[in-house]
């Protein structure tokens, strides 16, 4: 990994790990149209710890409430990581094997852009978090571990179609994103400390973070104009494009 190839892909990260387009996807893309056979699962845990700065920079507050004011929200974070930690245990061979196919990748943008459609425009309940609810948008992360699939976009289109309001859906979606990539870091870092660590990741991780922050304010600003699911449509033509040509 050299270091036009940890900026670019630094860059890639902060811009999709906020838009829901998947971050994981467009770098498995990314990795192969510049020549990178294997994939950089090491590497792209140091890109998510750039983006969790990111989010601790623009929720702070938030996430002194949970701890404060606000424990039950707190508890659905933690009821929503344990499902998805649940789901990513039962099927962790299949996903990391997906990493390696940019067709499931392809598959996976398209099954985004429905999700991200028909999440913003269909309405199964009405009113504010609830258990059960934290369980399903947990089960949404899970499912968004494969590559393709957008975790902002899953996390967000369920809970809007769980009836929770922008801001709200949002919110528990970042703060849901902290303890599951704190827990994916350290999981990972083990495997690069045994396969040989690269300076090139802390360049990486800092480009991500600085893109990062600009692109969760620009995604908090279209989420409340309701346009959130015109990402739908790029993440379906997306998909088609590398069906057909990668």
């Amino acid at each position: 990994m050299g270091f036009f190839e940890a900026i670019l892909s630094g860059i890639v990260q902060g811009v999709t790990e906020f838009l829901p387009i998947s971050s994981s996807g467009h770098l498995v893309i990314l990795h192969k149209l510049i020549g990178l056979k294997e994939p950089q699962l090491g590497f792209d845990i140091f890109l998510h710890a750039g983006t969790l700065i990111a989010i601790f920079t623009i929720f702070w507050n938030d996430i002194q409430e949970i701890f404060t004011t606000k424990k039950r929200l707190g508890l659905f974070v933690l009821m929503s990581t344990a499902v998805t930690v649940f789901f990513v245990f039962l099927f962790g061979g299949l996903i990391e094997g997906a990493f390696s196919n940019v067709k499931i990748v392809g598959a996976m943008l398209i099954v985004t852009g429905v999700w991200l459609i028909f999440g913003n425009l269909v309405r199964f309940d009405t009113g504010p978090l609830t258990g059960f609810k934290a369980i399903v948008i947990g089960a949404a992360q899970g499912i968004s571990s494969l590559p393709g699939i957008s975790r902002s976009g899953a996390t967000i289109s369920t809970a809007l179609f769980l009836g929770m309001d922008p801001k709200s859906a949002a919110r528990f979606s970042f703060l849901l994103a902290i303890p599951t990539i704190v827990v994916a870091f350290f999981f990972k870092t083990g495997e690069v400390v045994f396969t040989g660590f690269n300076l090139n990741y802390i360049f990486g991780l800092v480009a991500s973070c600085m893109v990062g922050i600009m692109s969760l304010k620009l995604l908090l600003r279209i989420l409340y104009k309701n346009r959130f699911w015109l990402f739908g449509f790029y993440c379906i033509f997306a998909g088609i494009l590398v069906l057909l040509l990668l």
